[in-house]
């Protein structure tokens, strides 16, 4: 009894944090959310500046594509995001106005639930793409995508080394879908989208309206933030030298371009995905008078001035 007495009179200290550590630990955090702070304070003064040098506030998605890369003469590797439906359909009207010679290789997106988007692009690219006798795929030029199911419908289609990759995602939420279990669907959606983008590593991301992007937009800003922080603690100038034309363009860059149906108020996406994405393109002049870092995109509505 002595003995066990003895043993529970020793105060065992618990384990703490030692001062070194918690200094360590603050410091790590502050130098974080500054860089991350720095980054969208910067995304910010970009869609500032922009905005303020294009005549008349009107410009099209080709420009504002290039003026995201001006500093790279190479090509861009882009990802175009399918929402299905509408949002497919302006998306490939959009589309059009990427040049192939610049904007390739071309790797679309859809969800996997949506089987519609891929035959529907597929359908256009076969009907109005040919002309003046030219095969469709070399008007749109390693733009045509993969069949998803591996179809085929008997059309005349390009070789499949010169059709579009094709990747499917999870939603992050189903039409109808309760608010409690589509927590842990955007959480798995925000995985999958998360290992997707690292193994593509696109330089532009370019998508519209529907939900799904919005996972597809914060996990290309965090992948953007990480690769900023391996360059800024990079000491081996020898390696960081020889890929400088890779290094020199920044990846993970996002373009938002907000539903055609939006004319007064921004989509519930659009707001979630409006502080950090470097170009948020909408359609009508109302939204510019209510945004400050907005761009309008006259393809789908014309100019008055034009």
């Amino acid at each position: 009894l002595a003995t066990i007495a003895t043993a529970m009179a020793i105060k065992i200290p618990p384990a703490s944090i030692g001062p070194a550590t918690t200094a360590t630990i603050v410091v790590a955090i502050s130098i974080i959310s500054v860089r991350i702070l720095n980054i969208v304070r910067c995304i910010h003064n970009n869609r500032r500046k922009r905005r303020r040098s294009k005549e008349r506030g009107i410009s099209n998605l080709q420009h504002t594509g290039e003026t995201l890369h001006s500093s790279s003469s190479s090509k861009i590797k882009t990802i175009v995001f399918l929402g299905s439906g509408g949002h497919t359909t302006e998306m490939i009207q959009l589309l059009q106005e990427l040049d192939p010679k610049i904007y390739a290789p071309i790797v679309y997106i859809v969800a996997k639930s949506d089987v519609t988007s891929i035959p529907r692009l597929q359908r256009y690219i076969l009907s109005n793409g040919t002309k003046d006798g030219k095969d469709c795929y070399q008007q749109w030029e390693g733009r045509y995508p993969q069949s998803v199911n591996n179809d085929d419908d008997g059309a005349t289609t390009p070789p499949p080394a010169q059709q579009a990759q094709v990747y499917t995602l999870p939603r992050a939420r189903e039409v109808h879908q309760s608010y409690i279990s589509s927590i842990f669907t955007t959480l798995y959606s925000t995985y999958k989208t998360a290992q997707l983008l690292w193994r593509i590593q696109p330089h532009l991301i370019v998508t519209n309206g529907p939900g799904t992007c919005v996972p597809i937009v914060y996990c290309a800003f965090i992948l953007r933030c990480l690769f900023s922080f391996l360059h800024l603690f990079r000491f081996d100038k020898d390696s960081s030298s020889s890929s400088s034309s890779s290094s020199s363009k920044i990846i993970f860059r996002t373009i938002f371009i907000e539903s055609l149906c939006r004319v007064k108020t921004l989509s519930l996406s659009g707001k979630l995905v409006y502080p950090i994405v470097d170009s948020f393109v909408v359609h009508w002049p109302s939204l510019m008078e209510r945004f400050d870092m907005v761009e309008i995109c006259d393809v789908l509505v014309p100019s008055l001035d034009s």
